[in-house]
């Protein structure tokens, strides 16, 4: 990637732009969901889910750490669209916040191996979503709450789970969206390379012109 005046952006501005997109897509979905259920709440709508998990395992798959901001943010989004007092936005901002313990599993795991696998990929999104119920239940126990009541009052909520494994299933199928964004930038520019490589060595079809298939035709037809 280049800075200026070559029509290509550099690796900062596309960061930039790609986390902005990612945000911008878990606000929408948020908004969209939560109007949609209100809507529907008095007809009979008794689920709700959150795109959060499945966005928030993206972005740590693209850019590692900076995926804790999308938790937080998106804890404080629930709560200001509910009306919520400050101890729900302690409870869900920071109870989020435990997701970032996910990291611990890119690490030694390895984003290659994650990204790959399907079964290491939904066990990652297992992983995360396990980790905000636990952190939303222990920062709940701090105000008093009970624990386990918290903790399983939210494990029944599976179906931002399923809806999460759902997505993360299909993502991951397409070349760069479930992969480290610096890793594939990397194998594009490689395989750029190689493909210049392959056609300077010939290696690669060329393309003839008229004239010259009709010459190589005649040539072909006298020593036949």
């Amino acid at each position: 990637m280049r800075r200026n005046g070559s029509g290509k952006i550099s690796f900062k501005q596309y960061r930039f732009t790609d986390l902005l997109i990612f945000a911008a897509i878990l606000a929408a979905f948020e908004l969209i969901l939560h109007f949609a259920f209100k809507a529907f709440e008095g007809n009979g709508a008794f689920f709700t889910f959150s795109p959060m998990m499945p966005i928030i395992v993206l972005v740590m798959m693209r850019w590692g750490w900076i995926s804790v901001f999308y938790a937080v943010g998106d804890g404080a989004l629930f709560c200001l669209l509910n009306g919520a007092g400050f101890e729900s936005y302690v409870i869900y901002c920071a109870g989020n916040a435990f997701v970032i313990l996910l990291l611990f599993f890119t690490r030694f795991v390895g984003k290659e191996r994650i990204r790959k696998s399907l079964y290491l990929s939904m066990l990652m999104v297992l992983l995360g979503w396990l980790l905000t119920v636990f952190g939303r239940s222990a920062v709940a126990a701090c105000f008093g709450i009970n624990f386990a009541e918290a903790l399983t009052g939210q494990l029944w909520e599976l179906i931002s789970l399923a809806v999460g494994l759902l997505l993360i299933a299909g993502m991951r199928k397409l070349d760069g969206i479930f992969e480290d964004q610096k890793h594939y930038l990397l194998r594009m520019e490689e395989e750029r390379l190689e493909k210049m490589r392959r056609d300077e060595f010939g290696d690669e079809p060329i393309e003839l012109d008229g004239e010259t298939i009709s010459i190589l035709n005649k040539r072909d037809d006298e020593w036949q």
